[in-house]
């Protein structure tokens, strides 16, 4: 599965505490500090993993290139790379062709949800489609209008060919 599971803000503060320890800590030292327990931080690290931003070794979470140079960026620009990263995941780029080709770059919440029933049989709908409207959002990859329940594709992303 491609699509994050956790808050945006709770893997990116993850990943800050990792920079505070010069990018490389144990993760029961981090649940620690935190005062969680560990499956509360698993999603965030499970997250981060998969975006490349950090990985993990006998234990020790280390911090990619790839997370320095989010972390290295204002607000914006980490929306941007998370942005370019999202847009060329597995099943985000198949939800954003789908959007894109199938449906001229707009589609309804339950059509985006049969289509995650359809493709996704394994995963709660309900609850990844809100994971994609989280991720979406923050990255500038989609809108949603939650009045309407209209998702769109922005007009520019990092994926595009413009």
């Amino acid at each position: 599965m491609t699509i994050p599971r956790v808050q945006v803000g709770r893997m990116i503060g993850l990943l800050e505490i990792l920079q505070d320890f010069k990018g490389k800590v144990d993760l029961a030292k981090v649940a620690e500090e935190l005062r969680f327990e560990l499956d509360d931080i698993l999603p965030a690290v499970d997250a981060a993993k998969l975006l490349r931003l950090l990985q993990v070794d006998t234990g020790d979470l280390i911090l990619t290139e790839d997370g320095k140079i989010l972390l290295s960026k204002n607000a914006s620009g980490r929306k941007k790379i998370l942005n370019k990263i999202l847009a060329s995941l597995g099943e985000f780029k198949g939800i954003t062709d789908f959007i894109k080709n199938d449906h001229g770059g707009e589609i309804t919440k339950d059509e985006l949800v049969e289509f995650i029933k359809e493709n996704m049989p394994d995963v709660d709908a309900e609850q990844t489609f809100s994971w994609i409207v989280e991720w979406g959002r923050y990255s500038l990859l989609l809108r949603y209008d939650s009045g309407s329940e209209k998702i769109k594709i922005t007009e520019k992303t990092s994926g595009s060919k413009e």
